[in-house]
């Protein structure tokens, strides 16, 4: 008994209370809010969820579809399906479920950016020949016209196709010397000033964080938004999961079924432009204070700019009329309502993530099933439809053709078959060993595994199959790409390898 009293001396009593109060109360007002939803919405759910039973149904879709409806006070709703649930059996697919979220990690590394620049550690209005003058485009473009802001909202006009192609596929050193290398070397310019959507601005934004603060991007977002927003399932780093339960990419035909299944993300190809994993229950946190504004992460006039355009665009996505890009946030129109979008992709996964300000509603939905990457978008405005009491069964009707085209195109696609695949054979020998290229892309190696041969590009890898005497391809997951052998040269686009002697 003395022992007992030793340990739980009052002070810790105290705190393990409070702290075991904390807990019961926000649990508890996730439960309220999903409650007050219902209540205000009764009819939702069941409208909902046959909406998208009958799309699973009527497409035989493959693989998780997982949904959220976010407020001001964090989760309302949630739904998830897929082939387990919709026959009744154990799933592990729920709202902690580690999802890729590609591209709407542009809008947290704007957040991110503005914090820095509300905290004084850095100015988005500075140039990037301030804040990295080591990135000099070998003295073709004055990066002192060049702002951080320019940098998030994609009027920076630059472009470099092998710094795009290692972070986001292939990988490389780890070092932010070899991708300024790239940019310095390997890069394309629009002195324009207009909006050009690419990876680049971000990625850059992110290597401005790290010269700045000595820590990387990575960090960085760990310190000022997932930790202050509780965000304890959210990370940059594919490592920190155990990966089979990572939701993969799924490429799917009508005459084949799944024809691969896999997530081509490692640590290294997780960048400023699309590098973060998360949840259901952690991306409502997250898109509930954009929706709140409140003054966990910023104050008001920094929110203000995060979700007003700081350049124009026009441009039509599906339903969406994009007229501005804030700092991460494309700024469109859907029925008349203002909202905010930033949507991911990324082989067979399509992620939306939106939200209404006016209406302090917002939409997450997820699926990776290659052939329905609009099945987001499409179910995201149903939900805002029933939500916002318009004619939502007509407007789905009107909507719906478009995703049934896509998919039917997506569905009719041809993937390589087992009878195109490059067998074991003396002559199919001479392929084998390692490749480089002299302008620094990661180097490509041929392999042979049990009767066939596997193609490696970087972090990816793919089984080869044949097109004609010397000509070939592989399926790296995220792409296809053909590539010609002749004596030790290997092509595959542009780009010359040759192989090494060992």
């Amino acid at each position: 008994m003395d022992r007992i009293h030793r340990i739980f001396r009052p002070q810790y009593l105290i705190l393990f209370l409070l702290f075991t109060f904390s807990c019961n109360t926000s649990k508890y007002s996730t439960l309220q809010n999903t409650r007050k939803f219902q209540e205000e919405h009764p009819k939702f759910s069941s409208k909902f969820e046959s909406q998208v039973k009958d799309i699973y149904k009527e497409k035989e879709l493959f693989g998780d579809f997982i949904f959220a409806v976010v407020d001001e006070n964090g989760l309302a709703y949630s739904f998830a399906i897929n082939r387990e649930i919709l026959n009744g059996k154990k799933s592990s697919l729920d709202n902690n479920s580690p999802i890729y979220i590609a591209s709407s990690t542009k809008a947290f590394t704007g957040t991110l950016l503005k914090i820095l620049d509300q905290k004084k550690i850095l100015d988005i209005n500075e140039s990037l020949y301030h804040y990295l003058p080591q990135l000099n485009y070998n003295d073709n473009i004055d990066t002192k016209k060049i702002t951080v802001r320019n940098l998030l909202n994609h009027t920076h006009g630059t472009f470099s196709t092998s710094m795009t192609w290692k972070t986001a596929f292939l990988g490389y050193n780890g070092q932010n010397e070899e991708l300024i290398n790239d940019l310095n070397t390997d890069f394309l310019f629009d002195p324009s000033g207009k909006f050009r959507y690419s990876n680049v601005g971000s990625i850059i934004a992110g290597m401005v964080v790290e010269n700045v603060t000595g820590e990387t991007w990575k960090s960085k977002m760990k310190d000022y938004i997932f930790k202050p927003l509780k965000m304890t399932n959210t990370s940059t780093q594919v490592s920190h999961y155990n990966f089979k339960a990572i939701r993969p990419s799924l490429t799917v035909s009508k005459e084949r079924g799944i024809i691969e299944k896999g997530f081509y993300k490692e640590d290294i190809t997780m960048h400023a432009a699309g590098g973060i994993i998360s949840t259901i229950n952690d991306l409502s946190k997250w898109l509930s204070a954009n929706i709140r504004e409140d003054n966990i992460l910023l104050n008001k006039s920094s929110w203000t700019e995060l979700h007003t355009p700081t350049t124009s665009q026009d441009k039509e996505y599906f339903t969406y009329n994009r007229t501005g890009y804030s700092l991460g946030w494309d700024i469109a129109e859907y029925q008349k309502q203002k909202i905010l979008t930033r949507f991911g992709n990324l082989a067979g996964i399509s992620f939306h993530m939106s939200f209404m300000p006016e209406k302090k509603i917002g939409i997450i939905a997820f699926s990776n099933d290659n052939r329905a990457y609009i099945f987001p978008h499409l179910m995201a405005n149903y939900a805002y439809n029933l939500i916002n009491a318009l004619p939502t069964d007509s407007i789905f009707n009107s909507e719906k053709p478009n995703f049934d085209k896509s998919f039917e195109h997506e569905n009719e696609m041809s993937y390589p078959k087992d009878s195109q695949l490059l067998t074991e054979s003396s002559l199919n020998h001479k392929i084998l060993g390692t490749y480089q290229n002299t302008a620094n892309w990661p180097s490509i190696s041929i392999d042979r595994k049990d009767n066939y041969y596997i193609f490696k590009w970087g972090i990816l890898n793919g089984k080869i199959y044949k097109k004609k005497e010397g000509s070939y391809f592989s399926n790296l997951g995220v792409l296809i790409r053909d590539f010609k052998i002749k004596n030790d040269t290997l092509l595959t686009g542009s780009l010359i390898y040759k192989k090494v002697e060992h």
